[in-house]
């Protein structure tokens, strides 16, 4: 009964220390952690591209928004007289202007 038992762990053993085994663990180790362009560089860089294409699509969005705010201004002189008098407070002669937040 005792070599049994003892067939998995001979069989274990002999797969452990098999040649190419050896050289597939050290070659997974190397690619995975100690070269240049290993998995956790690989991740961060990723993460990083991720942000970044988050900032892109951040920025579109504001594009738009400001090339339809600039197609109002351009097309409609009451928009654009609007616009002057909230952003920098022109008034017409005789006119007060009160700033309220």
């Amino acid at each position: 009964m005792a070599e049994t038992s003892d067939k998995p762990r001979k069989k274990f053993v002999r797969v452990i220390t098999n040649k190419y085994f050896i050289v597939t663990v050290i070659f997974a180790v190397i690619v995975l952690f100690v070269d240049r362009n290993n998995l956790i560089s690989w991740a961060g860089d990723y993460i990083t591209a991720l942000r970044q294409e988050k900032v892109i699509r951040q920025y579109h969005k504001d594009i738009r928004l400001l090339d339809d705010k600039l197609d109002e201004l351009t097309s409609d002189k009451d928009s654009l007289e609007k616009f002057a008098r909230e952003q920098y407070y022109f008034h017409q002669k005789g006119e007060d202007v009160f700033i309220v937040d």
